[in-house]
């Protein structure tokens, strides 16, 4: 999972979470304004006058891990984004914000009524589909942000002095036409070259290694044989479920909670819709008769409106989760008709039902059971909540674990060993008494023979840690790993022979050898005329390493490379220049220099601001929190 986010990171962090500096200045988007649920109130860094707190931070993480997940599935979590470093990018992006506003109040910057009307006004998101200004979509886009008139007008009050700032300091930045066509050139040239490959498969077992060969490789490669960090640790933990159970809720509070809570045992009527999402009217009504006459649905969205056919499908949704425009309409439809096109700020739709599950309500009688465990057991966590709060004011006071546990009825569970990943030393994953990934962030935060506090999961469970023992990284000894230093060892045998015959036949195609008749003569087989671009192309699978060999040769230049999986040998056939730039092209590339310009500046600027409004970021509670 974590190769896939690394692989990908250029186009999905890049472009989603780490964004156009300049926009994440000013207005964020209407989806940032959101509210959000209140946190621990811990500042984790300082900037100028004004502090951030954990909270602020969450607010920035929870729509970045969500994009995250989108993307790359659920197992997605925030351990993984500040290992990537999102964290910190996100955290980043805060106080520059906290730079620019500080800023900006010292020059006296200010918005009017008519300014933020205008903003307001303006917004794409606030538009009906006659393209101007609806005050229905306005209260419809804040209702679904959780967020009122009010208090988007008092954040736009600070985002657009800052994004003035910015566009101040940003303003008149352009990209010269010559350094437009260099890059330009630089980025389309083409090299054609003949490439032979040595795959270390392909090459013979070299049999078992001496001890002695075995020993030097072993220490030659320690880090490939290096053991993680492990903690022994004891933990004291009690969740909600290991509460002694509640009396018998009465039914007179069964059905007063049942009332409360009836909402959430109705489900509205969802219908399963199909859509063609057309760019023009009048490719609407060309897609409309064509499904009248009785052309396939999937087909006259892909051929006659032109449309991704992974949007053809809406899926089961129910009125609240369709924009008002369409749910009017599709809501209204019989099964499997037809809709007339509708235009939306998106295009022109035309729907289909193609099922329907009518809505449902249980009853009390079907919900009682139901209510009451879960009555039970929010009893048991608020009960559990004042006894956390108690056994932490008696750790607090200089009470023992032990003791604490035994007085509070905390359950203590001892662990040996285990790494920052809850694995044993023999690789075998340590069951943990309650949530585990908290539980480990907080035995690897906790000091060696230290007392941590005690801490709240998010299922309610409450543990404290202390850190018995540390053993720090080390090398496995020889014996203990013998089996993987013989498989290194192999493997690196293999290596170096495919490398040797790289080598070896280049040296055959500099005297005065093309490499295709050297290839040939040995009966090798040959890649020839591969054309190779600088960055990577769908379907080319010339290593990184080697193409780079080859953007750096001159025409008839024989190079090698090796790799993982072998060897290569290769050599610079042709230079093929680009051909003249077009108009659109430049104007495309040139909006990009002048995009990443903006950043560099503004990226400046706020690094100067740092002197003026001092930052001090506190890591050991970043690390806590985070």
């Amino acid at each position: 999972m974590m190769q896939a986010i690394r692989g990908r990171v250029g186009s999905i962090v890049v472009k989603i979470l780490f964004g156009l500096l300049i926009v994440s200045f000013g207005l964020w988007g209407i989806a940032d304004y959101a509210q959000d649920k209140p946190t621990q109130d811990s500042v984790i860094a300082t900037v100028g006058d004004q502090s951030i707190r954990a909270a602020d931070l969450q607010k920035a993480i929870e729509p970045a891990l969500e994009r995250m997940r989108t993307q790359f599935g659920s197992g997605i979590d925030s351990q993984q984004l500040k290992q990537l470093g999102v964290v910190d990018t996100l955290l980043s992006q805060l106080i520059d914000r906290s730079l620019l506003d500080q800023e900006a109040k010292r020059l006296g910057l200010e918005v009017s009524d008519d300014v933020i009307r205008g903003a307001i006004y303006d917004n794409p998101a606030f538009r009906g589909p006659d393209g101007k200004f609806d005050r229905r979509m306005f209260t419809q886009v804040l209702s679904m942000n959780r967020l009122s008139e009010e208090q988007l007008v008092a954040r736009l009050r600070h985002d657009i002095p800052r994004a003035d700032l910015v566009q101040a300091i940003t303003a008149g930045v352009s990209a010269p036409q010559p350094v437009v066509d260099v890059l330009y050139r630089y980025r389309h040239e083409k090299r054609v070259a003949d490439i032979v490959s040595f795959s270390v498969s392909a090459i013979a077992d070299t049999g078992p290694p001496s001890e002695a060969d075995l020993t030097q490789f072993h220490e030659a490669h320690s880090d490939l044989f290096r053991a993680p960090e492990y903690r022994a640790f004891t933990v004291a933990s009690l969740s909600p479920a290991d509460m002694k159970q509640a009396a018998e809720i009465p039914e007179d509070k069964l059905r007063k909670e049942y009332e409360l809570r009836k909402d959430d045992y109705e489900s509205l009527e969802q219908r399963e819709i199909q859509q063609i999402l057309s760019p023009s009217e009048a490719k609407a009504n060309e897609a409309a008769a064509a499904v009248a006459s009785g052309k396939e649905w999937k087909e006259v969205a892909t051929s006659i409106a032109g449309q991704d056919p992974e949007t053809v499908e809406l899926g089961l949704l129910n009125r609240k989760e369709i924009p008002q425009e369409l749910g009017d309409i599709a809501f209204e439809l019989p099964l499997n008709e037809v809709s007339r096109p509708i235009k939306t700020p998106l295009g022109w739709h035309i729907l289909r039902i193609v099922r329907i599950e009518p809505a449902a309500a249980q009853g009390f009688d079907d919900v009682k059971a139901k209510l009451a465990v879960e009555m039970q057991l929010q009893d048991a966590a608020d009960r559990l909540s004042k006894l956390g709060n108690q056994a932490d004011d008696a750790l607090a006071g200089g009470g023992k674990l032990d003791e604490v546990a035994a007085k509070y009825g905390l359950t203590l569970t001892s662990v040996a060993a285990v790494d920052e990943t809850g694995h044993d030393p023999d690789g075998k994953p340590v069951t943990l008494p309650v949530v585990p990934d908290e539980i480990l962030k907080s035995a690897f935060a906790t000091g060696p023979g230290e007392t941590g506090r005690v801490a709240d999961t998010q299922d309610g469970s409450v543990f404290a840690i202390r850190v018995d023992k540390v053993t720090p990284p080390q090398t496995r000894p020889l014996a203990e790993v013998k089996d993987k230093a013989i498989a290194g060892w192999q493997a690196e045998q293999k290596r170096q022979a495919a490398t040797k015959q790289a080598e070896d036949l280049a040296a055959l195609a500099n005297a005065e050898t093309s490499l295709a008749k050297a290839a040939g003569d040995k009966g090798l087989t040959l890649l020839a005329a591969v054309s190779l671009t600088r960055a990577a192309q769908p379907g080319q699978r010339v290593p990184a390493a080697l193409v780079a060999k080859l953007f750096a040769a001159k025409p008839g230049d024989v190079v090698t490379v090796s790799d993982a999986s072998g060897a290569h040998t290769a050599q610079l056939k042709d230079i093929q220049a680009p051909e003249a730039i077009s108009e659109a092209e430049a104007a495309k590339l040139a909006d990009q220099l002048v995009a990443e310009a903006k950043l560099d500046i503004a990226g400046e600027f706020t690094q100067a601001l740092r002197r003026r409004f001092p930052v001090e970021i506190k890591r050991t509670e970043l690390d806590r929190m985070f």
